[in-house]
């Protein structure tokens, strides 16, 4: 089941975002799709802190009473090779690496390189160059020491403000919520260290073979080390080598993620959504349709200057 509709990642939720108010899990139908989705006082809860991606349930899944509501966004309806066109109108994707297909890490590397060789070489040199010029290159799968998140929060908080996203870090439930998956055993913080001093971090978690996350950064000091891509090649070695279905990078197609995955979820609408909303997606499709780069380039423009999170999660999206 996907860690979206997890009892672990929902309880949490709701003990940092509805405490005193009730709640529960339940099973609910939006258009063709069947979601398990947290409801508080009765209603479903469709957006939610690190909410990336709806997956609809299985029939073998289904069980007990369904609800029904109008209306869910970031729903996966559908998968394609990385590199595909998308049929029909425009979606947003989330990508990942599906291991299936390589009979080794070394069977994806080659893949890797032969669709990137000059940039996979460059990193690979720059990576030599960190460890040779601060130290020994020290990969953690889950690092619990105490530098970790305070500098997680500083250097991705300098990100975000700095690219014009909103800060999610400025809100304190960012950082509860965290706590509360730690407390439940379920989130993991990678890092890569250089000589002892921490250089990137990943925070999300692996859950029914598949690793996925939400919080990837680095100090600024070792950009010119692609230190985010230091890390990232580690992960990626580290999840083949433990039998993970997928290496998921979640919702959103920035260009590092398209470098290394092989397939995308499209994400879309599932229900009757608001007029507002049907406004937004005719807008897109016509717009996509005359001109494709304009609509790329108005796209990238809107995850620049629009907030990532909300400080209140919304219900019915």
């Amino acid at each position: 089941m996907n860690f979206y509709a997890s009892p672990a990642y929902l309880e949490a939720a709701a003990e940092v975002y509805f405490n005193g108010r009730a709640t529960a899990i339940g099973n609910v139908v939006c258009g063709d799709a069947v979601l398990r989705l947290l409801l508080v006082d009765g209603r479903p809860v469709t957006r939610l802190q690190f909410l990336d991606v709806h997956q609809p349930l299985a029939a073998s899944e289904i069980e007990g009473p369904l609800r029904k509501t109008g209306y869910a966004r970031q729903v996966v309806r559908g998968i394609i090779p990385c590199g595909e066109t998308q049929p029909g109108a425009p979606l947003d994707l989330a990508p990942f690496v599906d291991w299936s297909g390589f009979a080794s890490f070394e069977t994806y590397k080659q893949w890797l390189l032969s669709r990137h060789k000059g940039l996979i070489k460059d990193r690979e040199r720059r990576g030599r160059s960190l460890a040779s010029n601060h130290g020994e290159l020290v990969f953690t799968l889950d690092d619990t020491a105490d530098d970790v998140l305070p500098l997680t929060k500083q250097w991705k908080s300098e990100q975000l403000r700095a690219t014009g996203h909103f800060d999610f870090f400025s809100v304190p439930q960012t950082t509860e919520l965290l706590d509360a998956l730690r407390a439940r055993g379920v989130l993991v913080t990678s890092t890569l260290r250089a000589g002892g001093r921490l250089v990137s971090v990943w925070i999300g978690f692996i859950h029914e073979g598949v690793w996925s996350g939400w919080v990837f950064t680095y100090d600024p000091a070792f950009k010119k080390y692609s230190a985010g891509h230091q890390l990232l090649s580690h992960m990626l070695e580290e999840s083949f080598r433990r039998g993970h279905r997928e290496f998921d990078f979640s919702e959103g197609a920035e260009d590092y993620k398209l470098i290394y995955a092989t397939h995308a979820r499209l994400l879309g609408d599932a229900g009757r959504p608001p007029l507002s909303r049907a406004l937004v997606q005719f807008t897109k499709t016509t717009l996509h349709a005359v001109s494709p780069k304009l609509f790329a380039a108005v796209r990238a423009m809107k995850r620049g200057t629009q907030p990532l999170v909300t400080s209140k999660p919304l219900a019915g999206g």
